[in-house]
């Protein structure tokens, strides 16, 4: 069984890399921590979005989740977390683009954890319009 945690939120930095890359409705990237030093230096938790089949950095997770997001992924080697794109480019802090964020673990304890700390940020970020969906269950795809 793995269980989902479903919110929707926002890919930042889409004004550095706007000219290589151009997001297609529906395509989904990966997410994973950003280990280039300039990252680091703003934020030691960046968790950027790549693109899977060439692992291209094209955006990071806001700095409000990378905390959350970053040890939701150290919590377990199988976790992952994905976003999909929902919706138009936008001005906001910087340029974003709007996504629907998929959180997967196959622990049940991690992932109430995780919706429970999502809600969290979500109170204290009342600038950031953070959607969440209740975790769900489904049996493990092999």
């Amino acid at each position: 069984m793995v269980y989902e945690i479903e919110f929707a939120s926002v890919i930042r930095g889409h004004h550095v890399y706007k000219t290589e890359w151009s997001p297609k409705l529906g395509e989904r990237l990966v997410c994973r921590k950003d280990e280039r030093k300039e990252a680091k230096e703003h934020d030691e938790y960046a968790v950027g979005t790549f693109i899977q089949e060439s692992s291209k950095l094209v955006g990071h997770v806001p700095i409000e989740l990378s905390f959350l997001v970053f040890t939701f992924l150290r919590a377990h080697e199988d976790n992952q977390v994905v976003v999909e794109f929902t919706g138009s480019r936008k001005l906001e802090n910087g340029l974003v683009i709007p996504g629907t964020f998929e959180a997967v673990t196959r622990s049940r304890r991690l992932g109430a954890k995780f919706c429970e700390e999502l809600i969290k940020v979500k109170l204290l970020c009342a600038h950031m319009d953070i959607s969440i969906k209740e975790m769900r269950s489904k049996p493990v795809q092999l």
